[in-house]
């Protein structure tokens, strides 16, 4: 009875109409995919489904993704993994994050791997890994934020080589500036890279993935030793750095619907701290999308929405569940059809481009903020 209880709660949880709709094109995800790894053929693969998926929904992509010819899925955290296990996903994960030692000791979950993320880590890992358990070991190679410092490695392979319970399945690591293009920093960390990775693999015949370019850090695989590409933001269709011929289309819209119409007169004001005053008699619009569903608050007076593929600004403060925007020149038989506030065409007005512009922010920046509470449409 109480299994019955809980799936009718879940039932009715997902049995209502949406204010706001998230759609994700399974095609488009695909075709950045396979375009990556036709540019890349002596590379595999890795998607990066971390921050749920960049926004896009970690189930959604996971399941799109288990089908798929890849190495492994990346996700940031061990509930992440937990939570693609738990919903059947059988790829094999990668947690890039730091892991807790007190999870390493819970019962294990299959054929997922954990970063070893600095020396600490490791010691604490030797010391209490119960059962034998995958790794991949990071290196810091000039970012100084996670990994094992050059001078620490010959210390790291003694303690993994103690430790018969640690498996390094794979070596990483991760560029500071490789989206500066000829960055004398950036060579000089592959230099790091490559020296380190050939005295590792002559230690530890077991490391089977290496891997230190995400998505513009690709340009540069023909000058680094590895075999695998972290593929984040050009899975979901951006890759302003691109030096190759690809053009990933971005794979997320988001759609809302106008909940309120009114005439204002020249003069009068729009939303708090009366930002906006009509330059003329306008017709405007409420849309139930703020910053809490995403909508930046940096687009007030400056972003843009679309209806049937025309601009409409947005004009005063965006609120937390609501912004304002400018229909004056939409049709009224317009009206009553989907408003577009994120667009899945690169160089529309409201793309998540043209909006990171306008914020003066990164891609992953916009993206990140959609709430993992809105619905997620594959389509």
């Amino acid at each position: 009875m109480n299994r019955l209880i809980t799936l009718f709660r879940k039932w009715r949880l997902r049995d209502y109409t949406p204010m706001i709709e998230v759609l994700v094109h399974k095609n488009r995800l695909l075709e950045n995919l396979h375009a990556f790894q036709g540019a890349y053929p002596r590379m595999e693969i890795a998607p990066v489904l971390k921050s749920n998926a960049y926004g896009h929904g970690l189930l959604e992509i996971a399941n799109i993704l288990d089908q798929e010819n890849c190495p492994f899925l990346c996700v940031d955290s061990y509930f992440e993994a937990l939570t693609l296990r738990t919903k059947k996903i059988r790829s094999p994960i990668l947690v890039i994050g730091y892991t807790e030692p007190a999870n390493l000791k819970r019962p294990p979950l299959q054929n997922i791997a954990y970063a070893i993320v600095g020396m600490d880590h490791l010691r604490e890992i030797e010391k209490n890994l119960s059962s034998p358990t995958s790794f991949h070991l990071k290196l810091d190679t000039g970012m100084h934020r996670q990994g094992i410092l050059p001078k620490e490695v010959p210390e790291a392979i003694a303690l993994i080589k103690k430790n018969p319970r640690i498996k390094i399945q794979g070596v990483f690591s991760h560029f500071a500036d490789a989206d500066t293009k000829n960055s004398a920093f950036t060579e000089r960390q592959i230099e790091t890279w490559n020296k380190l990775v050939r005295v590792i693999r002559s230690e530890i015949s077991e490391v089977r993935y290496t891997h230190l370019a995400a998505t513009t850090g690709s340009a540069f695989s023909k000058k680094i030793d590895a075999n695998v590409i972290r593929l984040g933001l050009g899975l979901y269709g951006y890759d302003m750095y691109s030096e190759r011929n690809i053009s990933p289309k971005p794979v997320l819209e988001m759609r809302t619907k106008i909940t309120s119409v009114r005439e204002i007169e020249k003069g009068e004001f729009v939303g708090y701290n009366l930002t906006f005053k009509a330059p003329k008699k306008m017709k405007i619009a409420t849309i139930p999308t703020g910053y809490y569903e995403g909508v930046d608050r940096r687009l007030g007076n400056k972003g843009f929405v679309s209806i049937e593929g025309r601009a409409c600004k947005i004009i005063g403060r965006v609120s937390m569940n609501m912004a304002s925007i400018d229909i004056s020149n939409i049709p009224e038989e317009h009206l009553k059809k989907s408003v577009i506030v994120i667009s899945a065409e690169p160089y529309a007005k409201n793309s998540v481009a043209s909006m990171a512009r306008l914020c003066k922010t990164s891609h992953h920046e916009i993206l990140i903020h959609i709430p993992a509470h809105l619905r997620r449409v594959v389509v």
